[in-house]
């Protein structure tokens, strides 16, 4: 198991090149001033790279893991990113969900960026645990299964992390005990609210939407989705007010248009999803409504056994950076045209409008000739300035069938060719 060695990082952005299985015409490349690089037995830990001065949503969050699982669905991202040749990779770490997919099809090197350190450290947590343990093993330390053994098991893990993960989770081991994977804020603001009250009106009607095994059957449950006394509740639940003040989420909302009605959207939106997908093949609605994963065979591809393999086979090999700092910083730090891909996530809903046009403006400079570009927005994607929309060669139909197919349901996508 790798060991991370502390080292001291000077002012200069350039990290030193540590990769020691690199082959020799693959040589390490300069990276981001805060990174931990996971590359065979190389590692590095350094400082963060924020930008000065500057004002980040996150910054009270920075304790707290706000999402464990994997709140997206990375087929999304997989789809408009690795078909197309996309070797160097940078994305939204979040849970690490998404980072760990992206892994499976041979991507060389891979940026993980989340302004939050406690996300990097919960990807570093997960990295150590595929590395070290097996399918079964994974799952139970994780919280998928039982296990009374999972701080036994972070035990082992401890020196494979960096000091500042192995302080944190030393300091909140009941995040470890109590399974992490279920330990963050949206996922228990799920299981608190949204699965309880579902259990507490619809428990049959839940239930029964979980066993169709056709979208006929499935339809036919519809109706129940409307009832008056489940409108009010799933509608209050999903309120811009509900959110502010229960699920503790740093604001997906703030940006949005002022006239978007958010509960009826939501509430438009998974009925329209129940209309021509199953939710038992989601893996979402299974934390939505259950609050927890049940069905193995459905779950991050990280955590399925049929993808599993390939992801621990690819931590072997692929240059991965965990990095904390704001992506626009994190990217400025890169040369220019060095990604083929980027996986922004939802961050255009979180950013205020110069922070956002700053982030684009470095995925231009640093975007190699016909890299892609997967973007998110909550039910809106903001416009991008003139000077970049120049330079994106978007996807339309891309767009539409990912709004329309993509398990979370609320998202608007900006798929394009950086050009």
């Amino acid at each position: 198991m790798s060991k991370i060695v502390p080292l001291t990082v000077e002012d200069a952005p350039a990290l030193p090149e540590v990769i020691p299985e690199a082959s020799p015409g693959n040589p390490a490349p300069s990276g981001p001033s805060s990174a931990l690089v996971l590359a065979g037995s190389g590692t590095v830990p350094a400082r963060p790279v924020d930008k000065p001065g500057r004002v980040i949503l996150w910054q009270r969050y920075r304790e707290r893991i706000s999402y464990s699982s994997c709140n997206e669905d990375s087929a999304s991202e997989v789809e408009v990113l690795v078909p197309h040749a996309s070797k160097r990779l940078v994305s939204i770490c979040a849970s690490g969900g998404r980072v760990l997919n992206l892994l499976q099809d041979g991507a060389e090197e891979v940026w993980a960026v989340d302004v939050n350190p406690s996300q990097t450290h919960l990807l570093e947590l997960k990295v150590a645990g595929m590395r070290a343990l097996e399918h079964a093993d994974f799952l139970s330390f994780m919280g998928v299964r039982k296990s009374p053994r999972r701080l036994d098991v972070y035990d082992s893990l401890r020196p494979a992390l960096s000091d500042g993960a192995r302080a944190y989770f030393d300091s909140k081991p009941f995040l470890i005990s109590r399974g992490v994977l279920y330990q963050g804020s949206l996922e228990r603001f799920l299981a608190r609210y949204v699965a309880t009250a579902t259990h507490l009106l619809r428990p049959r009607w839940v239930r029964s939407l979980f066993t169709c095994t056709d979208l006929a059957e499935q339809r036919r449950l519809l109706p129940g989705w409307r009832s008056p006394p489940w409108r009010v509740v799933a509608k209050t639940i999903c309120r811009r007010c509900f959110f502010r003040f229960f699920s503790h989420e740093p604001g997906f909302w703030r940006f949005l248009p002022p006239d978007l009605k958010l509960h009826e959207r939501i509430f438009q939106s998974l009925e329209r999803y129940l209309d021509h997908h199953l939710a038992r093949d989601n893996h979402l609605l299974w934390l939505v409504f259950f609050g927890r994963y049940r069905d193995e065979r459905v779950m991050p591809e990280y955590l399925r056994a049929d993808c599993f393999p390939r992801i621990k086979h690819a931590l072997r090999d692929t240059r991965l950076h965990i990095v904390n700092g704001d992506m626009a910083s994190v990217l400025r730090t890169a040369p220019a045209q060095y990604f083929d891909g980027y996986s922004l996530s939802d961050i255009s809903a979180y950013l205020p409008p110069d922070a956002f046009g700053e982030t684009i403006e470095q995925v231009v400079r640093t975007a190699r000739p016909q890299a892609r570009l997967c973007s998110r927005g909550v039910f809106y994607h903001r416009p991008f300035l003139p000077e970049h929309a120049r330079r994106l060669a978007r996807d339309q139909p891309v767009e539409e069938r990912l709004e329309r197919d993509d398990h979370a349901m609320v998202h608007s996508f900006a798929a394009a060719e950086i050009q």
